[in-house]
């Protein structure tokens, strides 16, 4: 870490020491004139590296994505006041609703002018310079303005224990004057963590989520997204191997290996695994770790109608059968536990035959000119992944596709489904990569969705990042069109594989700064991009992906608009009689 001294620290540098502690290697920026000081302070430290993003909504979804794949599970943006504030709100409202750690540090204009009572750029009027602060209290831990230099310290802190402690966003501003002003040197983070921390009810819980489990008969244990958040994949497959039951886990909380002989597949009642979904629903207790119970995630399920046999164990409380709730409890420790316990392993209940899903929707792809098809597609992404592999996966259909591939060991898989806001995923891969840089990220995004955010595939190649992107190319919104069809579901079509391999030209001039990006860089064109027609077109930019492994594969993969999964077919006539009364 950075220098022992206290004279060597500003609160910029402070920062940066306790992002490190956290273990965060990388953070997204977009630079404004409120917080320029402080990313000078944070690029003194070498073990920090800046990745700077095109707009600030896109830091947010890249900031989720690292998040979500990283060893620390924490991220971190730095954005302008305001302006760069309400444009991040919408990814850190999706990062909230997956209870993800991502600190968001707004510069802002100096004390002097934030208590004076001149209009100031960035402000929507001269009454109002704490709009930001306002619009993220809904959807963090804490948000919240250093006032002081002397201050700074406490402020940014108790604001990173928030973020720590409640597994939520925080947002802190820091005005430019106090950015680069001196503070103490650091103590240990987790000597004020360890100060913070309450008196939890874990004993509690675990008694009575014991004796709910020991005295069933046919037991199972669910999975969401948030275990996959919380937990480590260890401590899910020795908790899996302790209770001895059939597991299934939600679309977005695969986290338990899929060869490992209790996994039933995934629980997508209504749509997918109707084996799995019979054998929850004969079960006579549900334990339920990080579930959702959202309308995407259970849309044939009303969970208040099965309170009297779900135990609902989330980050910081266990609902129990009617109702009761035991909270606080720290879910880590709880499972820990949990695994230690007297707890009896009802390997009985375990089912003697697996369930056919997800085989079926994959076919073998064909040398012959015949035209792409779903089926083909998903043979090849299958193909694709690999044990150090993250499969990025954005709204609508590919949710569904991406369910009917199978992920190898090690493998993780990464969507956003109860938020779902379209084109997350570009640059989500972006983060995803930055964390996970030993192993390629497979994504998978509409055409629809690529249009929102695609301008992030440029700090990709800038980086010379190598994820492989399956661009489905059907024309338009086809989730929408399945709900209800109308002219607002079509969009322009893009020529995508020209479009991507102009994200790196040469310059016109030689810049003069030392910070420009380097003529060397543009020898080589750190991307491929291929428009895929036929099942011999897949084939043969398969074998450029793995021949060209160094570089972004961008995949333009074109499917008649009518060929889509018959899982989206069915959540569109679900969903379209909502949306018709």
């Amino acid at each position: 870490m950075a220098g022992s001294k206290s004279e060597d620290y500003n609160v910029g540098a402070y920062i940066g020491y306790r992002m490190e502690e956290l273990g965060v290697r990388d953070y997204f920026v977009v630079p404004g004139d409120t917080n320029l000081t402080l990313l000078d302070s944070l690029l003194e430290n070498p073990r920090l590296r800046m990745v700077e993003c095109c707009n600030e909504l896109n830091t947010g979804y890249a900031a989720d994505g690292y998040a979500r794949a990283s060893e620390c599970k924490t991220a971190v943006v730095v954005i302008p006041y305001i302006v760069g504030g309400l444009s991040i709100l919408n990814a850190i409202s999706g990062a909230c609703s997956e209870r993800l750690k991502v600190i968001v540090i707004s510069g802002c204009p100096p004390t002097s002018v934030l208590t004076g009572s001149k209009a100031t750029h960035h402000t929507p009027s001269p009454s109002n310079k704490d709009q930001a602060l306002h619009a993220f209290q809904g959807v963090t831990a804490a948000s919240v303005r250093v006032d002081t230099a002397e201050s700074a310290i406490d402020v940014i802190d108790n604001a990173i224990i928030n973020c720590i402690k409640q597994s939520l966003p925080v947002y802190i501003e820091i005005p430019n004057d106090i950015a680069g002003a001196p503070c103490p040197f650091p103590i240990p983070l987790t000597q004020k963590v360890e100060e913070a921390t309450q008196p939890n009810r874990n004993s509690e819980a675990l008694e009575a989520v014991t004796d709910l489990w020991n005295s069933s008969h046919r037991p199972v244990l669910l999975l969401g997204s948030q275990a996959q958040v919380s937990l480590s994949r260890d401590i899910i497959q020795r908790l899996a191997e302790r209770l001895g039951g059939p597991v299934l886990c939600q679309p977005d909380g695969r986290w338990l290996s899929e060869s490992h002989p209790q996994y039933w597949g995934t629980f997508w009642p209504g749509l997918l695994n109707p084996e799995g979904e019979k054998l929850v629903l004969d079960s006579d207790l549900w334990l339920a770790i990080g579930v959702s119970w959202s309308d995407l995630h259970t849309p044939s399920i009303d969970p208040k109608e099965e309170n009297h046999r779900l135990i609902a164990i989330q980050h910081d409380r266990v609902k129990l059968p009617g109702d009761k709730v035991i909270s606080p409890v720290n879910l880590r420790e709880l499972v820990s536990t949990m695994i230690d316990s007297n707890i009896i392993c009802r390997s009985e209940s375990l089912p003697s035959s697996k369930p056919s899903h997800p085989a079926g929707i994959q076919a073998e792809i064909k040398t012959s000119d015949d035209a792409l098809t779903m089926r083909s597609l998903l043979s090849g992404i299958q193909a694709m992944l690999q044990e150090n592999s993250t499969l990025v996966v954005d709204s609508g259909d590919t949710w569904f596709a991406a369910s009917h591939v199978e992920l190898p060991d090690g493998a993780e898989l990464h969507m956003q489904l109860p938020y779902a806001s379209i084109g997350w995923s570009v640059p989500a891969t972006l983060g995803a990569q930055v964390a996970r840089p030993h192993g390629r990220v497979v994504l998978m995004v509409g055409d629809g969705a690529f249009q929102m955010t695609a301008q992030e595939i440029s700090t990709m190649v800038r980086m010379k990042l190598n994820p492989i992107i399956f661009l489905f190319n059907n024309l338009g919104y086809k989730t929408e069109t399945a709900v209800h069809e109308g002219p607002y579901n079509y969009i322009a079509n893009w020529d995508y594989t020209k479009l991507v391999t102009s994200f790196l030209d040469k310059p016109h001039a030689q810049h003069p700064s030392p910070y420009a990006t380097e003529k060397s860089d543009y020898d080589e064109m750190p991307v491929f991009a291929e428009k895929v027609h036929t099942q011999a077109d897949l084939l043969r930019a398969m074998e450029r992906v793995s021949a060209e492994s160094n570089k972004l594969a961008f995949l333009e993969c074109c499917i008649q608009p009518d060929d889509m999964t018959p899982e989206l077919r069915a959540l569109g006539d679900k969903v379209s009689k909502g949306v018709s009364k």
